[in-house]
């Protein structure tokens, strides 16, 4: 199985004004940063056929703690989040330990 580097490394960019013209987008709404990459004018949302919900996470640098954006924005929105480690200490501390509604699903947050 190839890496996530390696398959990033293999892949091959398309100008972000091909994208761009390809979605329908006119040269005045693309601003483009350098070659790969543009920023869209945010009034288009308001042109778009269907309106929905956005969340936006822009990237933030991990707090001393060791959380990220995910964590962070769960966090803000008043989603408890816990790490395996905090799961079995929690457990432990229950003298729960083979509870299964406390086993952790995934890496830490």
């Amino acid at each position: 199985m190839k890496t996530d580097i390696e398959i990033a490394q293999e892949a091959k960019m398309r100008p972000i004004t091909e994208i761009a013209a390809q979605l329908g987008l006119s040269d005045e709404h693309v601003i483009p940063y350098g070659r790969y990459k543009a920023k869209i004018d945010h009034r288009l949302i308001h042109d778009a056929k269907k309106q929905g919900k956005l969340i936006l996470v822009t990237a933030i640098s991990p707090t001393p703690a060791g959380e990220g954006k995910t964590t962070a924005l769960l966090r803000r929105h008043g989603i408890a989040v816990f790490s395996e480690d905090q799961l079995a200490e929690l457990a432990s501390a229950l003298s729960l330990d083979s509870s299964p509604d406390l086993a952790a699903t995934g890496s830490g947050a």
